[in-house]
């Protein structure tokens, strides 16, 4: 496909030219750094694993004193050393003086190779082609994308997030080349889940311990893993909660708390009494969402017909083991399962009593929230 503007000069029969950028001084902070262009705003274009990408980076990074800045509004990246939300005039005067810039394709990508600025450069919604830095030479520019099943989706919302498919590894790998350091990066992705990034907190509530959350950031109290009534309610005061639980909670005892339950989930067993519907009534007049689970599929058109005017879902959280792992892989986690000060990576380490543990483990329980892990090996 042709580059978009070369499509632009030959519709409006102009000549391309390298760009003129008045910059804007703005002060930075190191002598010596990257930028990377945040692009949050745009979905198709939003990069979930710039924190790995640092993560695997920042021993390099370290030993030869480079900073990280972050171009834009939006979430701090996992590693940055500074966040500048600018404007375009200042980001491109920052643009000027550091080692490489990364980032999707894009304005800043452009102004950077008019600066002979290296870039590497991510694409989730076009082809490299179509949109890639033309105002430097080539050596100084790699260009990444994904396998796509097919082809991009050329629109700002991926309902594929094909961005994300590109590897943290070979992004890394990549600015070394161009900052020509002589490195190597050990790590190879094995799997990436598809609600990885999407940060999940559960809390078991059986003893109260300080929480802290971003703001926004809903809890989920896992009363099916545990309960106390005084810790459920200490921290359904504290917080905006969303309550997963095996059995019936009364309605005297989510009234004090009602502001703060954004939803309940329970799951039902046909062997139960029938819930009357007035207890589904209260907890509509207190703007509580009410979705009722059900673990056995055969048992779901029957509860569906017992409770035929509330949502009732069917919770199979089952999901194929990934093949081939060796014994030492691990995984990084968006979900979090705190218990009494203790944080867990996975129901399956909870289970086990393994905190502060990253360690792939090779059960059913573990699996079951594959969807939520980037799993990795190291040599």
């Amino acid at each position: 496909m042709s580059h978009l503007i070369e499509e632009y000069a030959k519709n409006l029969g102009v000549k391309i030219s390298r760009p003129i950028i008045n910059d804007h001084f703005f002060p930075t902070v190191a002598d010596k750094y990257i930028t990377i262009g945040s692009e949050e705003h745009k979905p198709a274009k939003h990069y979930k694993h710039y924190n790995i990408v640092l993560t695997l980076l920042k021993p390099v990074l370290q030993a030869n004193d480079i900073k990280v800045v972050q171009l834009g509004a939006g979430k701090p990246i996992e590693g940055v050393h500074n966040i500048f939300n600018i404007s375009f005039k200042q980001k491109c005067f920052v643009l000027s003086n550091s080692l490489l810039h990364l980032g999707c394709d894009g304005v800043l990508s452009h102004a950077a190779s008019a600066k002979n600025i290296p870039t590497v450069n991510l694409f989730g919604n076009t082809f490299p082609s179509t949109n890639r830095p033309l105002f430097s030479a080539n050596k100084l520019n790699i260009n990444l994308a994904p396998e796509w099943d097919n082809k991009p989706c050329f629109n700002v919302q991926d309902p594929k997030s094909e961005i994300n498919k590109i590897k943290a590894e070979d992004v890394a790998g990549a600015i070394l080349k161009l900052l020509k350091v002589d490195s190597s990066i050990n790590f190879t992705t094995k799997h990436v889940g598809a609600n990885f990034g999407q940060i999940a907190v559960e809390v078991v509530p059986t003893s109260f311990s300080p929480i802290s959350v971003a703001e926004g950031q809903i809890l989920f109290l896992r009363v099916d893993y545990g309960y106390d009534e005084a810790t459920f309610l200490q921290y359904a005061k504290n917080h905006k909660v969303t309550i997963i639980s095996d059995k019936l909670i009364q309605p005297h005892g989510l009234k004090d708390i009602s502001g703060n339950v954004t939803g309940l989930f329970i799951f039902v067993d046909p062997s139960w009494e029938t819930i009357d519907e007035s207890y589904f009534k209260i907890l509509k007049n207190w703007n509580i969402p009410c979705t009722l689970l059900v673990k056995d599929k055969s048992q779901l058109g029957q509860i569906r017909n017992k409770y035929f005017d509330t949502p009732v879902r069917l919770y199979n959280p089952e999901r194929p083991k990934v093949q081939g792992l060796k014994e030492n892989a691990q995984f990084f986690s968006s979900k979090r399962l705190l218990e009494g000060g203790k944080e867990y990576l996975s129901y399956a380490h909870w289970k086990k009593g393994l905190d502060s543990n990253n360690k792939v483990l090779d059960s059913v329980d573990y699996w079951k929230e594959l969807d939520h892990f980037y799993i990795y090996e190291q040599n």
